[in-house]
């Protein structure tokens, strides 16, 4: 698909909801295929001896990394509201300048993050917890020493794909995922099944295949068929830096918060023993099947309304919102009831433990039913990120977890003896007031430009 043809959808197609498929549908299919290689990485690990212990290491490491790795993602969540914005203001060499500066903030914040999640990991571990059960610690030091080799290139790519989707192109960030995805579930299968290499061959097979796609991606930034960047337009500005900075700094703070509650949330359900974190994750692993496409359409109303806003026409970024959240209700319900007959022959797949398949049939029942909430949550992202509104993002995502969640479990593992499901409850609740609270943000957003430049400011 040609610029003028993406740019054509975002900004003049009639259906919105025709624009929503085109757009969507490649970043669905490719958030689906994650979905379903961790679901292939879940399979194998727990077909191992060891599957509890693995499963409960790989559960408890991925906050750890998550935290470290939105801080760049925050960034790329801010690029592609101020990059879609000048892109829809017409605005292009503006543009590539800021897309140069993510492209460099990403590239040293990767090598950053690459040697602290290496050394901090015992550390961290130690404080969860992961001592007290017994495996489950080195499991976890394992996979998430092996997976700090993977920051530099995850978040340069997470910086080409903030790039593209600004300007609207869903599809080659989704082309090349399928390439790294199809690698990394050859390889898992490889060196977990055959070359009996566990925990180790599944965080290997992530990294080799996030790797193998970052020389195209650079390519395709800076070739002649590509955005045509060159070494001109290397750039740093310190008032455009911190103009940046104060975008994602919001949105970067609430996804690292996010992730060091879950990190404190992992570290309480791992105090119910290792069975109940094995099912949590492999839970998850199911939920994520249905949150994939709805972040997906929130991926792409970020661009949607950043574009628009940039071409000053927020009657249209006000009808993007409405037509992604019907989207994301169908696919969640529908997707939750397809689903729910067939539960426990999708999770008896995923482990060999009667325990903990018990577990994750409690678990799952209320990850379901929620979904809908899911849904309407990101799209609430998708328009607070791409108005640039990233302050209201931090806001929710602070109060869902810390304010309401966190506190929830406390409560009820202290005064009640409901046991682990504690858990599931506060997740419950704390989504559905999220929801209302979310709703009030919503009509704060003034859908106005964030872009500071006089000229296109008077554009727009």
């Amino acid at each position: 698909m040609k610029k003028s043809d993406r740019q054509h959808l975002l900004l003049h197609e009639k259906s919105i909801y025709k624009a929503f498929a085109i757009l969507a549908t490649p970043v669905f299919f490719a958030n689906m295929l994650k979905s379903f290689h961790d679901l292939v990485d879940t399979y194998f690990i727990g077909q191992m001896e060891n599957s509890v212990q693995a499963q409960a290491g790989i559960s408890i490491a991925w906050p750890l990394l998550n935290i470290l790795m939105s801080l760049v993602t925050g960034l790329c969540v801010a690029g592609v509201a101020v990059i879609s914005q000048y892109n829809g203001a017409g605005e292009k060499k503006r543009s590539r300048q800021f897309s140069m500066l993510l492209l460099e903030l990403a590239a040293f914040m990767g090598v950053l993050l690459n040697v602290l999640v290496y050394f901090l990991s015992p550390t961290i571990l130690t404080w969860m917890g992961a001592k007290d059960q017994p495996g489950v610690y080195e499991e976890a030091l394992t996979y998430l020493r092996v997976r700090a080799f993977e920051m530099v290139p995850f978040l340069l790519f997470s910086a080409f794909q903030a790039i593209r989707q600004a300007r609207g192109d869903t599809q080659t960030p989704v082309t090349l995922s399928f390439i790294a995805v199809g690698i990394n579930i050859v390889l898992t299968g490889y060196f977990v099944q055959f070359c009996g290499m566990g925990v180790l061959g599944a965080a290997l097979a992530t990294v080799i295949g996030q790797a193998a796609i970052l020389p195209i991606a650079l390519y395709l930034l800076f070739s002649h068929r590509g955005d045509h960047m060159t070494v001109h337009d290397f750039y740093f500005n310190a008032s455009d830096m911190a103009h940046l900075f104060r975008i994602a700094a919001p949105s970067a703070g609430s996804q690292a918060l996010s992730s060091l509650g879950f990190l404190v949330l992992q570290s309480i359900i791992l105090s119910y023993g290792a069975v109940v974190a094995a099912a949590f994750s492999i839970g998850n692993k199911v939920s994520n099947i249905l949150l994939m496409p709805m972040m997906a359409l929130g991926s792409v109303l970020a661009a949607f309304i950043g574009q628009n806003v940039g071409a000053a026409n927020p009657d249209r970024a006000r009808r993007a919102y409405r037509v992604s959240r019907n989207l994301a209700l169908i696919i969640s319900i529908v997707g939750a009831a397809a689903i729910y007959p067939f539960r426990e022959n999708i999770l008896s797949l995923l482990t060999n433990s009667e325990e903990t398949l018990a577990v994750a049939m409690e678990y799952i029942f209320w990850v379901l039913l929620t979904q809908p909430l899911m849904g309407m949550f990101q799209n609430y992202m998708g328009v607070f990120n791409g108005s640039g509104n990233t302050r209201y993002s931090f806001i929710m995502a602070v109060i869902r977890l810390w304010g309401i969640r966190l506190p929830l479990i406390y409560i009820f593992k202290t005064f009640t003896d409901i046991g682990r499901n504690g858990v599931w409850y506060a997740m419950v609740i704390s989504n559905f007031i999220m929801i209302f609270f979310g709703l009030y943000l919503l009509k704060k957003v003034t859908y106005e430009p964030i872009i500071r430049d006089k000229k296109v400011a008077k554009q727009a």
